[in-house]
Order: structure tokens, then C-alpha cells, then sequence
């Protein structure tokens, strides 16, 4: 739905709106801290796609409310000097069917006692700031030129925002914790917001364990239809999951998230889940390959058939007459990922039993005559 010869196009972001569309928030550049991202609109499930100014440099998290406004928080929270374990982000409200309407930006606060800050010296060996940020960093460290050391990032990398009955949000983010403080593993904690995402307070650890690979850090979470709290979370090695009965205050032990019908282990990065209107889960998650996976009872602890979509390309190219050496590569851990994708995932229910998953490829060749690009794929799934 979306490529170009010479560039590179990472880790798509997807959700329905409460309008009916679809926005989409695509990494421009190097996989890198700081690349910025854009975003695409669609109004035809899909079908055409157009662009769309951003509102924050690097959306890590979108949430729609129900009268149609769109929130929008930026990837990156800076420490605020007049007040203590408090951190300073972009972040946007917005209604994208109304173009001529007033965006309101602000800085959104997070207060996050149990993580670390880190200085931006660090950061900038993978990654390094542009314009954007520059603002917030002058405003956000009292300084009219602040310099790297000047600087200090945290508070939380959110990756889910749920919302409850009552109007509150829980919005979900990994970070280093303090108990940690050579930075070797994050924490996953939840905060809670109730004055529609300006400001977020750390509510509860959901999950910390200095025994796996990465701690616990990417994280889906669904609503279940007994109000209970599904988590997915991303370790470094496999996916694990917990529950949380009392609206995010108290969570139980993370499990190693298992299927039933096959002995495949589901891992790594980026889990997406989402239910449907029966109850049904489903999930997607990738790195290596691309899959997705399914839950018809609806409770977290039934995931069963598999489907693998990287298969699946490779068939298509096959067919299509891409040659072997140029096809999709598979295990980017173990080569370069700019030879293949990021395999991250992201998934839309469209009804009941139609979905939509989205992934990145690079060097795509997508028939015996094409050029390779770098883009965005769009599958279209139908659930029987």
C-alpha cells in the first residue's frame, strides 16, 4: 500500500478510529532512536490510503475516544526540572475527519518514581535528535540551548492505551528501572489517566524479571469480556502473559504464552492483540518470520491455530517468479534487517471474521519483473 525505491519504511502502526477509518503511523528512515514517523489515512477499509500532517515526531501510541477525538502521544518523555520523577512528552489531540478542525498540543506529564533516567549521551549512540525535540528539551530541562548532557530521557515507552468505564485510561509502558540501574533490562508498569491523556500516573508494576533476556518491555493488552485485563508482553525470548482483576492494580505472575493444537512457542517482538465481537482474540507477533494466532474462547489461555505468514509470502513469490536469492530471507536476527523486514505486525478487525495485518519489507520483490522496494504490505485475512 505504501513503497519507495530509495528510502526505508519501518514498524507499522494501525488502529480503527471511532470515525470508521484507518490511521496508519509508518517509521521513516534508519531503525534508529529519534527517526521520525508519517501517517496515512484511509476511509475505504484500506482501499486508498492519503497523507496526513503529523501532529508529534514519533507516535508510540494513539488512542480513539468515543466522541471521535484521536489522542497521540510522542515516543519520548524528558525529565522535568521543577518537579521530581516527573517527565515531559508531545503529545496531540485531534479529530482526523474534521482537517480544518484545531489540533491541541501539549506537553502531556508522566509520573514514573520506579524508573531511571537515562542521559541522552546514551541514547544518541543509536539514534540522534532532530528539530522536533529541541523545544521540548530547552522546556523541559529550563535551559534556552540545552546540551546532550543536559538531558535526560524516561518516564515510559507506552505501547497500549485501554480504556475503562469509567473514562479513565491505563496506558501501558516499559522502561529501565531504578533497581536496575545498569540498564540491561525493563520494567513494564501501568499508569493511570483521568483527565484524558494529559497526565499519566504510575499506577502498578505489572511485570519485572532480571532473569529474562530483555525483562519485559513491548505490550498488548485487551479488555476481556469479564472486564479482566489480558496482557502479551515481548521478553527478549518468548511471549508471556498475565491478567489483572482489579483494573490494573494487581497483576498475576507472567506465564509463557502456549498454544494448544501445536508445540510451536510464540515469540518475539511486537505482540498486537485484538478481540472480536464474538470474543474471539487474536494476535499477531513476529521477528522471527510473521504470525498470527487465535483464541475462540476468548480468555487468553486457548491460543491455537497458527497461521505463518512469512510462508505464505514466500509461496506468493514463488508463484509470482521472484527468484529464490531474492525472495523474503526469513530469521533477520540472523542477517542484516535492512535486506528483509523489521517484522513488526500490526493488525485491524474490520468484522467478525475480517482482519487486516500489516507488516514492513525491504529489498521487496514482488513478481518476476518489479523492481525490489521498501514499504508497507497490507494482507487481507478472512476467519471460517
Amino acid at each position: 500500500i505504501h513503497s519507495v525505491r530509495f528510502d526505508t519504511r519501518w514498524f507499522p502502526f494501525v488502529f480503527k478510529h471511532t470515525d470508521g477509518s484507518l490511521l496508519l503511523y509508518v517509521e521513516n528512515g534508519y531503525d534508529a532512536n529519534f527517526s521520525p514517523s508519517f501517517r496515512l489515512r484511509s476511509t475505504d477499509n484500506g482501499k486508498t490510503w492519503n497523507e496526513m500532517t503529523a501532529n508529534v515526531p514519533r507516535v508510540s501510541v494513539a488512542h480513539s475516544f468515543k466522541d471521535g477525538q484521536l489522542l497521540e502521544l510522542d515516543t519520548y518523555g524528558v525529565l522535568y526540572h521543577q518537579e521530581k520523577d516527573t517527565y515531559l512528552m508531545y503529545g496531540a489531540w485531534s479529530y482526523p475527519g474534521k482537517p480544518n478542525d484545531v489540533v491541541k498540543k501539549e506537553y502531556v506529564k508522566i509520573y514514573a518514581p520506579s524508573f531511571l533516567p537515562v542521559n541522552l549521551e546514551i541514547l544518541q549512540k543509536h539514534g540522534y535528535p532532530t528539530y522536533p525535540w529541541w523545544e521540548l528539551f530547552n522546556f523541559a530541562t529550563g535551559k534556552k540551548e540545552a546540551t546532550a548532557s543536559d538531558v535526560f530521557i524516561g518516564g515510559a515507552y507506552f505501547t497500549n492505551i485501554t480504556e475503562l468505564e469509567n473514562g479513565n485510561l491505563l496506558g501501558f509502558g516499559y522502561w529501565y528501572p531504578k533497581k536496575n540501574s545498569d540498564m540491561n533490562k525493563y520494567a513494564l508498569a501501568c499508569f493511570e489517566s483521568t483527565d484524558r491523556g494529559r497526565s499519566w500516573y504510575e499506577k502498578s508494576i505489572v511485570a519485572y524479571d532480571p532473569d529474562m533476556p530483555e525483562g519485559f518491555d513491548e505490550t498488548t493488552v485487551v479488555q476481556l469480556r469479564d472486564k479482566s485485563l489480558y496482557a502479551v508482553s515481548r521478553t527478549g525470548d518468548y511471549l508471556y502473559h498475565t491478567y489483572s482483576y482489579d483494573n490494573g492494580l494487581t497483576w498475576k505472575k507472567p506465564q509463557q504464552l502456549e498454544l494448544v493444537d501445536s508445540d510451536i512457542k510464540p515469540g518475539k517482538v511486537w505482540p498486537v492483540c485484538k478481540m472480536l465481537d464474538d470474543g474471539t482474540l487474536v494476535m499477531v507477533y513476529g521477528r522471527p518470520g510473521k504470525h498470527i494466532i487465535f483464541d475462540p474462547t476468548g480468555t487468553g489461555n486457548q491460543w491455537q491455530g497458527h497461521f505463518d505468514l512469512q510462508e505464505w509470502e514466500l509461496e506468493t513469490q514463488k508463484i509470482m517468479g521472484v527468484p529464490e536469492n531474492l525472495r523474503l530471507r526469513g530469521d533477520t536476527n540472523k542477517c542484516i534487517r535492512y535486506w528483509d523486514s523489521g517484522d513488526y505486525l500490526a493488525l485491524v478487525v474490520l468484522n467478525n471474521n475480517e482482519m487486516l495485518v500489516f507488516y514492513d519489507v525491504q529489498n521487496f520483490v514482488e513478481n518476476w519483473n518489479s523492481y525490489p522496494v521498501s514499504g508497507i504490505r497490507m494482507v487481507k485475512l478472512y476467519l471460517e
